[in-house]
């Protein structure tokens, strides 16, 4: 009868044991799954702010171009109105050198 008892005790022992597995490895799932599904909404979140950062990113080298753009016309123009000046001056001073030679030809 002890046997039988020692037996049976064993069998019951044996059972909590398996159903005490099982339901920590259901806890474990359990578990698991509420991480992935932090993960995702954590990627989906990041992938979000990227987003935005790279919107914000490019509205700024946009605005640093047209302003580059901006100021590379602006020296452009100066260079352009100076070298005008400096061949308007030129033509003057030839100008004069030429009715010089004349008088002094006469």
């Amino acid at each position: 009868m002890k046997t039988i008892l020692a037996l049976l005790s064993g069998i019951v022992l044996t059972h909590t044991l398996y159903a005490a597995d099982a339901a920590g490895n259901n806890q474990v799932q359990q578990l698991n799954t509420e991480i992935q599904n932090q993960l995702k909404q954590l990627q989906a979140q990041q992938q979000q702010q990227l987003a935005a950062l790279n919107t914000q990113l490019q509205a700024q080298i946009k605005q640093v171009q047209t302003q580059l753009q901006t100021q590379i016309q602006t020296v452009n123009a100066q260079t352009q109105n100076q070298m005008k000046q400096i061949q308007t001056s030129l033509q003057q001073q030839i100008a004069q050198v030429q009715q010089q030679m004349v008088k002094q030809n006469q």
